[in-house]
């Protein structure tokens, strides 16, 4: 066998060993975010409160955070999103604050910002060494500022490039990470809104509506999807028109209460109509596989969270013995 065909062949073997690493990696990343979920909420916790709705909670969250840091990356160092994927493989890191509090021997009481604008912005700048509750959290931040600075610096070759990126996952993420919406009685947030819901079913649909957004964003970035304004606007309209009829619906049947509930369970239905509209005017779309694949992906976590919501479970009302361990407050 002669050089000019070994060549391809290892370049071939290369690609499907890219293809692996890139494939596995939110399914690494989903396992680490649930088990780092179940450690904080159960073993290192004051007292166990993890079940279903506080790991789809943490787990959406998580995911919502590392798609923004792969768009940052790809926006600030101009890098494929494709190629980026390998930062999930950053879960790990989501183990150090684990470590830090079993070598203290303290339990895990991690929190969203909470506090006046200057007391966050100081919580922010002070790397969390005024605000007690995150304090395990400090290394993990500080290694993951190093590390993208670092990574933008080997995308980028410019130290300004790799310094903004490091600025703008550390701001970014700290953003993600203040308290901006929670349900009455809660008060330690920016906005109080009128929900049924309980603290972590409501908070596992807020970051279920971000983490869509970030995907369908991120997918679009990463050429999964192209079409023209013309054909977006009309896949748009068809799910504002899905999303409007359901919620006319349900607020007519009285299903929900409040109109904070009835807005963030019209999820399924917007991505679902979107979906379809884009599948029927396909041709008009330049799309890869991998779109349907991920859309498909989104669409079952849609229904996981709000499945037994529409069924009222998970909402502030008299619990059943067997309803208890999914929705704690």
């Amino acid at each position: 066998m002669n050089l000019k065909n070994i060549v391809p062949i290892i370049a071939q073997e290369l690609e499907k060993r890219r293809f692996i690493i890139r494939f596995a990696a939110p399914f690494f990343f989903f396992l680490t975010a649930l088990f780092r979920c179940y450690l904080e909420s159960h073993v290192f916790a004051t007292r166990s409160y993890f079940s279903y709705y506080v790991a789809l909670h943490h787990v959406l969250w998580y995911f919502s955070v590392i798609l923004f840091i792969i768009l940052t990356t790809h926006l600030i160092a101009k890098v494929a999103v494709e190629k980026l994927l390998w930062l999930m493989y950053g879960a790990v890191l989501l183990m150090l604050p684990i470590i830090i509090v079993m070598i203290q021997g303290k339990p895990m009481v991690a929190d969203y910002l909470t506090g006046s604008f200057s007391e966050i912005i100081t919580h922010i700048f002070t790397i969390y060494f005024t605000y007690k509750k995150n304090l395990p959290l400090t290394a993990e931040v500080i290694v993951i500022f190093i590390g993208m600075t670092v990574v933008g610096y080997l995308y980028s070759k410019s130290l300004f490039r790799s310094l903004a990126l490091g600025a703008a996952v550390y701001i970014g993420g700290n953003l993600l990470a203040i308290s901006w919406i929670i349900p009455y009685p809660n008060s330690k947030s920016i906005f109080n809104v009128y929900s049924s819901l309980l603290n972590h079913p409501f908070l596992a649909v807020v970051w279920l509506h971000a983490m869509t957004f970030f995907t369908f964003l991120t997918a679009g970035r990463g050429g999964l999807i192209r079409g023209s304004f013309r054909c977006w606007f009309s896949a748009a309209a068809i799910a504002v028109f899905a999303g409007v009829f359901y919620m006319a619906i349900v607020a007519y049947e009285g299903w929900f209460s409040y109109p904070v509930d009835i807005f963030l369970t019209a999820l399924p239905f917007w991505t679902t109509a979107f979906l379809i509209a884009i599948y029927r005017c396909r041709m008009r779309f330049a799309l890869r596989h991998w779109f349907w694949i991920i859309g498909a992906a989104v669409l079952f976590l849609q229904w996981a969270a709000l499945g037994p919501i529409y069924f009222h479970v998970g909402m502030a009302a008299p619990l059943t013995q067997q309803q208890i361990w999914i929705m704690p407050r």
